[in-house]
């Protein structure tokens, strides 16, 4: 079991500047991820639009993701989670993808003018916060996966330690991701604007984003996002004091940020 040197402490941070980058059918439901791609800045003349995911949209979204998000999300490459090869992929992050956010009209893709996906966000109501490690994590077969799981749960229960956002309800950005090519053209700050529109219009009274990416960091930053927790990757050590995740550079720490929806 993971040892965690550093406390529950509420440790806000803020970042500021420059570019960008969180499963089968009848398996748990996995509820949570976290965010992990791009901070950018004005749309620079690209033409797209935001289109609201619905089922019929599974097998692009989850294509689109494969090559832009499943190898580039720092947690993902610093243990390997995804095997060497074109089509190689992690059955358990596509399943979380499938069952948590790609059929409750919560998320959203950007289309450009010729149809092509350039990005994503993927979100969902959170689930009231527990302190026992849910069944979902027990039963995940990948290790690798259950590592970034478990990392993900000791985060929700450093957020909710005083219970504050209990009686909330509360939409969480879980994947956020854009094309390489359409990065630092302001597509992931265009879908979290949306994003919080549709909240509001829900009845959201929080929007959350647990950020695993320095650049994603930023873009909550940049939006108005408070940092609530922080927890250094050097500070998630195993039983033997080693780091669990160690991610390359400038991915140095997992904070979650959040934002009040005014009504």
């Amino acid at each position: 079991m993971e040892n965690i040197r550093a406390t529950n402490q509420l440790d806000a941070i803020c970042i500021d500047s420059d570019k960008t980058t969180n499963f089968a059918k009848d398996a748990p439901r996995i509820t949570k991820y976290s965010l992990a791609d791009s901070a950018d800045g004005s749309n620079g003349g690209m033409d797209y639009h935001i289109e609201i995911i619905n089922k019929d949209d599974k097998l692009k979204v989850l294509k689109f993701l494969r090559r832009f998000f499943f190898r580039d999300e720092p947690l993902n490459q610093s243990i390997q989670l995804i095997p060497e090869g074109e089509d190689s992929t992690c059955m358990e992050l596509e399943d979380y993808c499938s069952h948590s956010s790609l059929e409750n009209n919560l998320s959203l893709m950007a289309v450009s003018a010729s149809g092509a996906i350039v990005g994503v966000l993927l979100s969902g109501k959170m689930d009231p916060p527990s302190n026992e490690e849910p069944e979902y994590i027990q039963s995940c077969k990948n290790a690798k996966f259950k590592k970034i799981l478990r990392l993900l749960h000791h985060i929700d229960k450093g957020v909710n330690i005083n219970g504050q956002y209990r009686d909330f309800n509360v939409l969480e950005v879980r994947i956020i991701s854009v094309d390489t090519n359409w990065r630092g053209k302001g597509v992931g700050k265009t879908l979290i604007e949306k994003s919080m529109e549709i909240a509001k219009e829900q009845g959201f009274h929080y929007i959350r984003a647990d950020c695993t990416s320095f650049f994603s960091c930023k873009l909550c930053a940049r939006l108005g996002f408070d940092a609530i927790y922080n927890l250094n990757y050097n500070d998630y050590v195993d039983e033997d004091g080693k780091p669990i995740f160690s991610p390359a550079s400038p991915h140095t720490a997992v904070v979650a940020y959040i934002k009040k929806l005014s009504t």
